[in-house]
C-alpha cells in the first residue's frame, strides 16, 4: 500500500495591523468583559451584537455621564450605527447595538476592541490629570506654601471688630419672640 505525501504551498502570513492590550475575559457564553476601564465594565457581546456598559461596584461617582461618553466616542468612530442608548436588563447598565461590518475583511469586534483600547488610553490621561489637579487642591489647603496664608492671630474675628460690635448689640430682632416684635 503506497503513502501518498501532499506538499501545499506556504501561505503567507498578514502581520497584524494593529495590537491591542486591554484585560478581557471571555465569559461561558461567549461574551467579552473588558475591565480596564476605572468607572465601568465594558461587555461585548458577539451573537448580539451588542455593546453594553456597566458601573462598577466601587465607583464613586455617577457612571451614566461616562457611558455616554463612551458610546458618543464609538458612534464618531463609526462602529456604531446609531448613538441612541438603550437601558438594560440591570440598574445603570446601559447597552447599544453595534453595525455587522458590510466588508468581509473587516472584523466588527476587532474593530471594536480597537476603538475602546483607544477610548480607554485618552480618557486615562484626562483621569490622571483630574486627579493630579485633586490631589494638588487638596494639598494647597491642607499645606499652604508660604506666603498663601495669614499666620492663626493676624486678623481678629469678626466679633471682635467694631462693626461686628455693633451688629451684635444693634440687632433688630434681638428681643423678638417667634417672629413678632413686641
Amino acid at each position: 500500500m503506497p503513502i501518498k505525501i501532499k506538499i501545499a504551498t506556504a501561505v503567507a502570513e498578514v502581520p497584524p495591523q494593529a495590537t491591542v492590550s486591554l484585560k478581557v475575559v471571555q465569559t461561558l457564553g461567549g461574551k467579552l468583559l473588558i475591565n480596564d476601564s476605572p468607572h465601568m465594565d465594558i461587555v461585548i457581546d458577539p451573537v448580539n451584537t451588542m455593546v453594553s456598559t456597566l458601573p462598577k461596584p466601587e465607583a464613586e461617582k455617577d457612571t451614566f455621564d461616562y457611558q455616554r461618553e463612551f458610546f458618543y466616542y464609538l458612534f464618531k468612530k463609526g462602529v456604531l450605527e446609531d448613538p441612541q442608548l438603550e437601558g438594560g436588563p440591570v440598574f445603570g447598565m446601559v447597552q447599544a447595538p453595534y453595525v455587522p461590518s458590510a466588508e468581509a475583511d473587516v472584523d466588527p469586534v476587532q474593530s471594536l476592541l480597537y476603538q475602546i483600547e483607544k477610548y480607554i488610553q485618552q480618557t486615562e490621561d484626562d483621569n490622571l490629570a483630574a486627579e493630579e489637579y485633586d490631589d494638588n487642591i487638596e494639598d494647597n489647603f491642607v499645606d499652604p506654601p508660604p506666603g498663601k496664608y495669614t499666620p492663626y492671630g493676624s486678623i481678629p474675628p469678626y466679633q471682635d471688630t467694631p462693626a461686628g460690635q455693633q451688629d451684635q448689640f444693634n440687632s433688630t430682632y434681638a428681643y423678638a419672640g417667634y417672629g413678632y416684635l413686641y
